[in-house]
């Protein structure tokens, strides 16, 4: 039980640290030939974050995106094509581009940061900066009638232009020798992040599993900063779907 209990607060650590960079769940949508409409929403230790996506007409979508909490405004949007295999719709894929614009502040002291380490240290996130982003998803869909389930796996990598008009992180320790002031004003930082995306559901509910990685690039920036909370990120969600039933006419 207690290398359990040590599993949960890795997960827990790894949500609650924050780092200047605050990755996204991506929104994989990969609809068929129904007009439909999903809604997600994931909750974390310190943001709700909210998603919407539709296909108002063939072969053409668009979203939305809203992670709020303490110190954390995103808001992002997109819009993109999808196709799917049309005999029986299980192979599914599309490609999104879009628009983000990011504002995140967090000051944390040592009582919280102090029960993982030994060192006792405070640190400090400021940045806002605005994502310039392209995803691409394939995915398979299928049923399990004996259990009337749906599921679906799919793959998805995000790349993202991110122009950070500010960028600060300071941590402070005990020791003065230790501490770290990282400043950059007006720089530019390019993220590749590879995603999975599972989903099990019952009707118009769906559980979501996502888990994705973060692989930074700047040459104007210190990228381990980006990296201070975990490089993989673990999202755990509900989706519900809005079909409507007569399927589109094909073009």
């Amino acid at each position: 039980m207690k290398k359990y209990s040590w599993l949960i607060l890795f997960f827990v650590y790894g949500c609650a640290v924050r780092s200047v960079y605050i990755p996204t769940t991506q929104n994989v949508f990969l609809p068929d030939d129904k007009k439909q409409l999903t809604t997600n929403a994931y909750a974390g230790s310190n943001h709700i974050e909210l998603q919407a996506a539709c296909n108002p007409i063939n072969h053409f979508e668009l979203g939305l995106n809203l992670n709020h909490g303490k110190g954390i405004r995103i808001y992002e949007g997109f819009i993109g094509i999808y196709g799917f295999s049309k005999a029986n719709s299980k192979w599914r894929y599309e490609l999104q581009g879009g628009y983000g614009y990011n504002n995140n502040f967090l000051e944390q002291n040592n009582a919280w940061f102090s029960i993982f380490q030994q060192e006792k240290s405070s640190y400090e996130t400021y940045s806002t900066y605005n994502k310039y982003f392209f995803q691409t998803s394939f995915g398979y869909f299928s049923k399990i009638e004996i259990y009337k389930l749906s599921y679906s796996f799919a793959l998805s990598l995000r790349g993202s232009y991110n122009h950070f008009d500010k960028y600060i992180y300071r941590e402070n320790s005990t020791s003065s020798i230790n501490n770290i002031n990282k400043e950059y004003y007006n720089k530019n930082l390019y993220l590749l992040e590879p995603c999975i995306t599972n989903k099990v559901g019952m009707k118009n509910i769906a559980g979501v599993i996502q888990g994705q990685f973060m692989i930074p690039y700047s040459k104007q920036i210190d990228v381990s900063y980006t990296k201070f909370s975990p490089v993989f990120i673990l999202s755990i969600g509900l989706q519900y779907t809005f079909v409507n039933t007569k399927k589109n006419k094909q073009v």
